[in-house]
Protein backbone atom coordinates (compact mmCIF):
# COMPACT_ATOMS: atom_id res chain seq x y z
CA UNK A 1 0.00 0.00 0.00
CA UNK A 2 2.77 2.39 0.78
CA UNK A 3 4.69 1.67 -2.05
CA UNK A 4 1.74 2.04 -4.45
CA UNK A 5 0.80 5.74 -2.34
CA UNK A 6 4.31 6.38 -3.06
CA UNK A 7 4.39 5.50 -6.82
CA UNK A 8 0.88 7.98 -6.79
CA UNK A 9 2.32 10.85 -5.25
CA UNK A 10 5.26 10.82 -7.41
CA UNK A 11 3.43 10.39 -10.37
CA UNK A 12 1.15 13.48 -9.29
CA UNK A 13 4.57 15.31 -8.99
CA UNK A 14 5.35 14.65 -12.11
CA UNK A 15 2.23 15.35 -13.77
CA UNK A 16 2.37 18.99 -11.62
CA UNK A 17 5.87 19.14 -12.95
CA UNK A 18 4.87 18.75 -16.73
CA UNK A 19 2.03 21.10 -16.45
CA UNK A 20 3.94 23.88 -14.93
CA UNK A 21 6.52 23.18 -17.90
CA UNK A 22 4.12 23.29 -20.70
CA UNK A 23 2.26 26.26 -19.20
CA UNK A 24 5.77 27.75 -18.83
CA UNK A 25 5.77 27.08 -22.28
CA UNK A 26 2.56 28.20 -23.41
CA UNK A 27 3.08 31.38 -21.32
CA UNK A 28 6.41 32.70 -22.94
CA UNK A 29 4.96 31.78 -26.18
CA UNK A 30 2.37 34.24 -25.48
CA UNK A 31 4.58 37.13 -24.13
CA UNK A 32 6.72 36.62 -26.77
CA UNK A 33 4.15 36.65 -29.60
CA UNK A 34 2.30 40.20 -27.62
CA UNK A 35 5.76 41.68 -27.88
CA UNK A 36 6.33 40.71 -31.28
CA UNK A 37 2.64 41.92 -31.78
CA UNK A 38 3.74 45.66 -30.08
CA UNK A 39 6.45 46.19 -31.95
CA UNK A 40 5.32 45.34 -35.34
CA UNK A 41 2.21 47.45 -33.98
CA UNK A 42 4.86 50.31 -33.46
CA UNK A 43 7.20 49.49 -36.64
CA UNK A 44 3.96 50.45 -38.77
CA UNK A 45 3.02 53.37 -36.75
CA UNK A 46 6.54 54.84 -37.30
CA UNK A 47 5.88 54.12 -41.11
CA UNK A 48 2.98 56.27 -40.75
CA UNK A 49 4.42 59.02 -39.13
CA UNK A 50 7.00 59.06 -41.48
CA UNK A 51 5.25 59.07 -44.72
CA UNK A 52 3.48 62.32 -43.39
CA UNK A 53 6.94 64.48 -42.91
CA UNK A 54 8.56 62.63 -45.75
CA UNK A 55 5.64 63.86 -48.28
CA UNK A 56 6.00 67.74 -47.02
CA UNK A 57 9.31 67.67 -47.38
CA UNK A 58 9.19 66.26 -50.80
CA UNK A 59 6.28 69.13 -51.43
CA UNK A 60 9.49 71.79 -50.69
CA UNK A 61 11.82 70.02 -52.56
CA UNK A 62 9.12 70.41 -55.68
CA UNK A 63 8.22 73.95 -54.69
CA UNK A 64 12.51 75.25 -54.88
CA UNK A 65 12.62 72.92 -57.89
CA UNK A 66 9.45 75.02 -59.56
CA UNK A 67 11.45 78.14 -59.10
CA UNK A 68 14.24 76.70 -60.71
CA UNK A 69 12.54 76.24 -63.49
CA UNK A 70 10.52 79.52 -63.56
CA UNK A 71 14.14 81.28 -63.04
CA UNK A 72 16.97 79.47 -63.89
CA UNK A 73 15.28 77.27 -67.36
CA UNK A 74 13.93 80.09 -68.75
CA UNK A 75 12.95 79.47 -72.28
CA UNK A 76 14.88 82.91 -73.71
CA UNK A 77 17.98 82.80 -71.48
CA UNK A 78 21.35 84.00 -72.49
CA UNK A 79 24.65 84.71 -71.27
CA UNK A 80 24.70 87.42 -69.51
CA UNK A 81 21.56 86.35 -67.67
CA UNK A 82 23.86 83.08 -66.54
CA UNK A 83 26.72 85.62 -65.25
CA UNK A 84 24.84 87.93 -63.82
CA UNK A 85 22.26 85.33 -61.98
CA UNK A 86 25.11 82.95 -61.14
CA UNK A 87 25.12 84.26 -57.50
CA UNK A 88 21.05 83.40 -57.18
CA UNK A 89 20.97 80.90 -59.40
CA UNK A 90 23.43 78.78 -57.12
CA UNK A 91 21.60 80.16 -53.95
CA UNK A 92 18.29 78.52 -55.32
CA UNK A 93 20.51 75.39 -56.05
CA UNK A 94 21.87 75.21 -52.70
CA UNK A 95 18.40 75.43 -50.92
CA UNK A 96 17.23 72.49 -53.42
CA UNK A 97 20.37 70.45 -51.85
CA UNK A 98 19.29 71.47 -48.26
CA UNK A 99 16.36 70.36 -49.00
CA UNK A 100 17.41 66.93 -50.19
CA UNK A 101 19.60 66.58 -47.51
CA UNK A 102 16.56 66.48 -45.04
CA UNK A 103 14.71 63.90 -47.71
CA UNK A 104 17.86 61.83 -47.44
CA UNK A 105 17.52 61.36 -42.91
CA UNK A 106 13.68 60.80 -43.71
CA UNK A 107 14.45 58.07 -45.57
CA UNK A 108 17.24 57.15 -43.63
CA UNK A 109 15.36 56.31 -40.38
CA UNK A 110 12.83 54.37 -42.44
CA UNK A 111 14.34 52.51 -44.79
CA UNK A 112 15.17 49.30 -42.51
CA UNK A 113 11.35 49.13 -42.08
CA UNK A 114 10.52 49.37 -45.90
CA UNK A 115 13.11 47.52 -47.64
CA UNK A 116 12.20 44.01 -48.06
CA UNK A 117 9.62 44.03 -44.99
CA UNK A 118 6.55 43.24 -45.52
CA UNK A 119 3.53 44.61 -42.59
CA UNK A 120 0.34 42.63 -42.27
CA UNK A 121 -1.77 46.41 -43.24
CA UNK A 122 -1.95 46.90 -47.41
CA UNK A 123 -1.73 51.00 -46.07
CA UNK A 124 1.58 50.80 -44.70
CA UNK A 125 3.01 48.85 -47.66
CA UNK A 126 1.54 51.66 -49.88
CA UNK A 127 2.75 54.15 -48.05
CA UNK A 128 6.45 52.12 -47.44
CA UNK A 129 6.45 52.12 -51.58
CA UNK A 130 6.02 55.33 -52.24
CA UNK A 131 8.57 56.62 -49.88
CA UNK A 132 11.15 54.38 -51.54
CA UNK A 133 10.13 55.26 -55.14
CA UNK A 134 9.98 58.88 -54.15
CA UNK A 135 13.07 59.20 -52.55
CA UNK A 136 14.84 57.50 -56.18
CA UNK A 137 12.77 60.30 -57.99
CA UNK A 138 14.00 63.07 -55.78
CA UNK A 139 17.51 61.84 -56.21
CA UNK A 140 17.73 61.44 -59.60
CA UNK A 141 15.89 64.74 -60.34
CA UNK A 142 17.80 66.59 -58.33
CA UNK A 143 21.27 64.89 -60.36
CA UNK A 144 19.44 65.40 -63.57
CA UNK A 145 18.64 69.23 -62.99
CA UNK A 146 22.56 70.23 -61.44
CA UNK A 147 23.61 68.37 -64.15
CA UNK A 148 21.60 70.33 -67.13
CA UNK A 149 22.60 73.68 -65.45
CA UNK A 150 26.41 72.29 -65.35
CA UNK A 151 25.59 72.20 -68.89
CA UNK A 152 24.68 76.02 -69.45
CA UNK A 153 27.96 76.88 -67.43
CA UNK A 154 29.73 74.72 -69.37
CA UNK A 155 28.55 76.41 -72.45
CA UNK A 156 28.84 79.64 -71.12
CA UNK A 157 32.36 79.10 -70.37
CA UNK A 158 33.10 77.74 -73.84
CA UNK A 159 31.54 80.90 -75.02
CA UNK A 160 34.20 83.21 -73.32
CA UNK A 161 36.85 81.06 -74.48
CA UNK A 162 35.34 81.50 -78.25
CA UNK A 163 35.20 85.31 -77.77
CA UNK A 164 38.72 85.79 -75.69
CA UNK A 165 36.88 86.96 -73.18
CA UNK A 166 39.00 88.63 -70.08
CA UNK A 167 35.29 87.68 -67.93
CA UNK A 168 35.83 85.16 -64.74
CA UNK A 169 34.61 81.95 -65.92
CA UNK A 170 31.45 80.32 -63.39
CA UNK A 171 32.29 77.26 -61.26
CA UNK A 172 30.08 74.39 -61.76
CA UNK A 173 27.56 72.97 -59.00
CA UNK A 174 29.72 69.27 -57.32
CA UNK A 175 27.21 66.53 -57.61
CA UNK A 176 28.12 64.07 -54.64
CA UNK A 177 26.42 61.41 -55.46
CA UNK A 178 24.90 59.26 -57.93
CA UNK A 179 21.70 57.87 -59.68
CA UNK A 180 19.71 55.73 -57.46
CA UNK A 181 18.06 52.56 -59.13
CA UNK A 182 17.07 51.16 -55.61
CA UNK A 183 14.93 47.86 -56.87
CA UNK A 184 17.10 47.06 -59.14
CA UNK A 185 14.72 47.47 -62.43
CA UNK A 186 17.06 49.24 -64.29
CA UNK A 187 14.79 52.32 -64.52
CA UNK A 188 15.79 55.60 -62.84
CA UNK A 189 12.76 57.47 -61.68
CA UNK A 190 13.44 60.62 -61.63
CA UNK A 191 16.67 60.67 -64.17
CA UNK A 192 15.99 63.34 -67.12
CA UNK A 193 17.61 65.80 -68.94
CA UNK A 194 16.56 68.99 -69.66
CA UNK A 195 17.55 70.32 -73.07
CA UNK A 196 18.16 73.93 -72.77
CA UNK A 197 19.49 76.29 -75.23
CA UNK A 198 21.49 79.32 -74.25
CA UNK A 199 22.09 82.14 -76.10
CA UNK A 200 24.38 85.09 -76.61
CA UNK A 201 22.08 88.20 -76.85
CA UNK A 202 24.72 90.79 -78.59
CA UNK A 203 24.60 88.33 -81.29
CA UNK A 204 21.35 87.17 -81.54
CA UNK A 205 19.29 89.54 -80.03
CA UNK A 206 15.92 90.06 -81.04
CA UNK A 207 14.48 93.08 -78.54
CA UNK A 208 13.41 90.68 -76.36
CA UNK A 209 14.55 91.82 -72.30
CA UNK A 210 16.14 88.40 -71.02
CA UNK A 211 14.51 87.22 -67.90
CA UNK A 212 15.99 88.56 -64.58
Amino acid sequence: MEVKKRNRHLGIIILIGFLLIIGGIISYIVTNYNSNQAEVRKRMEMVRDSYKIFKTDVETFNGIRDDIYTNVFTEDIYYQTLKDNDIRFKELFNNYKGTLETIDKDYNKIEDKCINVLHPEADVNNKCEAIVSSYEEVVNTYISDVSSYNRLITSYNKWLSDTNSSDTKLEKIKVDREYLDINGDREYNGKKDVKQEISDEETTNTGVTPNE
